[in-house]
């Protein structure tokens, strides 16, 4: 069974540290898949070509996840797993963290590296802020132009997310709601009395915060 909620980024965000001389620039994304993580990997890549290292470690999915993590030629186990680590720690998922390293001359031994990539890590994600994403139901109001107004603001008043409004013959509404589906149904055909129709969708997951 699918978890109904989990938490990860609230934005995307940079922070830099400066270590014996070496730059560490830490960047967080939200990834909604392994090949977007990659995406944006190449992104801080092709922004930073010059850079001696571009560590990094991504967590995606719900139930099966995929963790993966790279250490870009540092020495094993000081620079991937402890970005991965931090991720863990706090419990975030669909979350890809690249710590780009500008080596600055004096060695910092397998526990400095440690310690550079878990701080950059973790000051990074400070900075990203938290969210928590719940499975919310998802669905199509399909009603006549003369109760939209009362509508939208019923809509408003239930913090109902509008995905999409089109207008035709009648006003076709994409909405996730933060209710039971049916019960928002009952509510909404009261409202109309009964002219309105509903068509239920795959829920998503969605931040109410």
């Amino acid at each position: 069974m699918m978890n109904r909620e989990y938490c990860t980024i609230k934005q995307r965000a940079r922070h830099e540290i400066v270590i014996q001389k070496s730059r560490f620039i830490g960047d967080a994304f939200y990834v909604s898949s392994e090949d977007e993580a990659l995406e944006r990997l190449q992104d801080v890549k092709a922004e930073f070509p010059d850079a001696t290292h571009h560590c990094y470690a991504y967590i995606v999915g719900q139930e099966a996840l995929v963790q993966r993590f790279n250490d870009d030629g540092e020495p094993g186990g000081t620079a991937g797993m402890p970005i991965l680590q931090v991720i863990q720690n706090r419990e975030l998922k669909n979350v890809l963290v690249v710590v780009t390293r500008y080596f600055g001359g004096i060695k910092l031994g397998a526990n400095g590296l440690v310690r550079a990539y878990s701080r950059t890590a973790a000051e990074v994600l400070d900075r990203a802020g938290t969210r928590r994403m719940v499975l919310s139901p998802r669905g199509i109001i399909y009603l006549d132009y003369a109760h939209i107004g009362q509508v939208e603001y019923f809509l408003r008043q239930k913090g109902v997310h509008v995905v999409q409004v089109e207008y035709s013959d009648k006003v076709t509404m994409q909405v996730v709601v933060p209710v039971d589906w049916d019960e928002f149904c009952g509510m909404l055909r009261e409202m109309c009395g009964g002219n309105v129709e509903f068509r239920e969708m795959m829920p998503v997951f969605h931040s109410w915060e």
